[in-house]
């Protein structure tokens, strides 16, 4: 199954399994940042990087109280620099931005190998459309070999934003190798908890990763969690988290 298959299915099941907050205006967001967010989630058709307009698909996106809860932590915890797994059309890397904006300090990255290929470039259009290329940086990998060259460069971000591939062992890894860049303090927040996938690798780091503390959101779709030490665990330890929590 390719990616565009896999997004047909995954239009399936979300038609069962979500039910997203219906598109309002988003609060407090400054200009032009609330516009693109409104536009988006109004669904819009968004320019690519050719200057073609594309449709949304209707899945691929953060959701509103998501985008909010994003900027707002941006907005009190003034992190340096921020890092997202997945890209697409650029709804979270937009709550991101707008935060740099109005705090005037940051940086912020995203990861995306299928940018171009599945998503016409939306989101790299949509942060110059906001001039604010000089802020962000767009690694076209996969997850793994960018995380992991990341940490050899001895890079470190103070919010990770994981919503890239959503099986199980890859969003495991993806917290996993995200971990070794998230310094004490640190947030690490997974999306698309709607997901029994997305639930259980919560369920592993709320069980065994207690260097990690779960942080309370305001919407039950996304995972947050704060570093508050170092990984002490022996080299055999595991705890059991079959049932998800």
């Amino acid at each position: 199954m390719n990616l565009r298959e896999s997004m047909r299915a995954m239009n399936r099941l979300v038609g069962r399994d979500r039910n997203p907050a219906p598109a309002v205006a988003p609060i407090d967001i400054p200009e032009p940042f609330g516009a693109r967010l409104v536009s988006m989630f109004s669904g819009e058709p968004q320019v690519g990087e050719d200057g073609r307009a594309y449709p949304l698909d209707g899945v691929t996106s953060a959701t509103q109280p998501t985008c909010m809860w994003l900027y707002q932590l941006c907005l009190e915890e003034r992190p340096k620099k921020t890092l997202e797994v997945g890209l697409a059309y650029g709804f979270s890397t937009v709550s991101f931005l707008a935060a740099i904006a109005r705090n005037n300090i940051g940086h912020h990255t995203a990861v995306d190998p299928f940018e171009r290929s599945a998503w016409h470039g939306i989101g790299l259009a949509n942060v110059r459309t906001l001039g604010m290329e000089e802020k962000f940086r767009f690694v076209d990998a996969k997850s793994v070999p960018a995380l992991a060259n990341f940490g050899e460069a001895g890079e470190r971000f103070d919010v990770i934003f994981i919503d890239g591939n959503h099986r199980f062992d890859d969003a495991l890894v993806d917290f996993t190798l995200g971990s070794e860049l998230c310094p004490q303090g640190g947030y690490i927040a997974l999306d698309d908890m709607w997901l029994p996938s997305i639930r259980k690798v919560v369920a592993f780091i709320r069980t065994n990763r207690k260097d990690f503390v779960s942080v309370e959101t305001p919407t039950a779709n996304i995972a947050a969690f704060r570093r508050v030490g170092l990984d002490g665990r022996s080299w055999n330890h595991f705890e059991d988290f079959t049932t998800v929590r």
